[in-house]
């Protein structure tokens, strides 16, 4: 009993034993990455693991987010970035308000609110100091403008800190606030896993494809090496970066300082990583998005399939088990998927930056993205 008890505690204390919104994020410095970009990538877990990117027209600017599928035309994001070159992204956090306040935070809301009205930092502090107590928040929000402003503000019920980025460098996050109580909150194992990997950046600076590599990336951090290596049979699947309640992974490249306030774009991993790749859009192309990544987002429905065939018995509590075998077989398409997908869109930007948002080009991207992901969902079923 005693050993039970422990066990039971260590869950709570490393990933939350249960705990659905268990998000990973992380805010990368303009002089940081690879092309000289600020960078926000989020992981997100919840209770329904359907999402799709959606086009809004806000009250100030317009933005592309993330919202779940079954209710794209509510007003909670989860991620996104806008015509202004603000973006946002968010772990929830547990250690900020009182114990037993975060009932039903509206997180989702603030972001939504926030990239329809903010175009910089001090736009977001102003919007944080008159928010409506109705709008009940315990978050970390990873903010970055167009202005070179890159910061987690640790916002709950009662007050907020702010933590900027230090030129050149980079933050990290899970479901603590490290303004928050000592100790409590969630995923610290994830945080050691962060930690770890962001010291294991490709020389030139951070990329896209570091975070979707994270993403689905097995690495264990409180014993420091990937659970996957040498492995065979069956993984038990607890509090990696990926999870069964993995919903998506999102990595926006902001505005740099030679860019147009509007050309930020995302790339947008519908579904469980694992069994999922990145494509891109931009936000300056409007409601002009691949359908696979939106309305009801085909991608999100086959990585859900994918995931279920990765974790594949029936019994309840099954999804701690993961067949190694079967996601190995499916990385490996998903990489080769994945590496033409980032070369092609990688062209298309280009294009795009040096002659403008050409909604022919924009049509044609799309076309061929969707006919992509017709490929690797054929190669899936083989």
């Amino acid at each position: 009993m005693k050993r039970i008890c422990l066990l039971l505690s260590l869950l709570a204390l490393f990933g939350g034993a249960g705990n659905l919104l268990a998000c990973t994020t992380a805010i990368v410095s303009a002089e940081a990455s690879a092309n000289g970009r600020p960078m926000i990538w989020k992981q997100r877990d919840a209770s329904n693991i359907y999402n799709c990117l959606r086009h809004v027209s806000g009250p100030r600017y317009d933005f592309t987010a993330v919202f779940p599928v079954k209710n794209p035309a509510g007003k909670s994001a989860y991620g996104g970035i806008n015509t202004a070159g603000f973006a946002i992204a968010n772990n929830m956090s547990y250690n900020l308000n009182e114990e037993d306040s975060d009932k039903n935070p509206r997180n989702g809301l603030f972001m939504y609110l926030a990239l329809g009205q903010c175009a910089t930092l001090s736009d977001f502090e102003t919007l944080l100091e008159n928010r409506p107590d109705s709008i009940q928040i315990s978050s970390n929000f990873a903010v970055i403008d167009a202005q070179g402003g890159a910061a987690y503000f640790e916002a709950g019920n009662k007050g907020w800190t702010r933590f900027d980025v230090p030129k050149g460098g980079i933050l990290y996050r899970t479901n603590f606030s490290l303004s928050g109580r000592e100790n409590d909150g969630t995923g610290y194992a994830r945080y050691e896993a962060i930690a770890k990997l962001m010291k294991k950046a490709p020389r030139g600076g951070y990329k896209a494809e570091f975070f979707l590599d994270v993403s689905r990336c097995f690495y264990d951090g409180i014993n420091g090496k990937d659970a996957l290596r040498g492995r065979r049979g069956y993984l038990y699947d607890r509090d990696f970066i990926p999870r069964t309640t993995s919903a998506s992974s999102l990595v926006i490249e902001g505005v740099s300082a030679s860019d147009r306030a509007d050309s930020g774009m995302m790339w947008f991993v519908a579904g469980y990583p694992p069994c999922g790749y990145g494509v891109a859009c931009w936000v300056a192309a409007g409601e002009m998005l691949p359908a696979c990544i939106s309305g009801k987002a085909p991608a999100n429905a086959l990585a859900a399939d994918l995931m279920h065939r990765v974790h594949p018995f029936p019994w309840k509590g099954s999804e701690n088990f993961l067949e190694i075998k079967t996601l190995k077989s499916i990385s490996s398409k998903v990489r080769k998927a994945e590496k033409t997908e980032l070369s092609e869109a990688r062209r298309y930007d280009g294009h795009f930056r040096r002659e403008g948002f050409d909604p022919e080009w924009l049509r044609r991207y799309n076309a061929e993205a969707d006919a992509r992901f017709l490929l690797f969902k054929t190669s899936v079923a083989e």
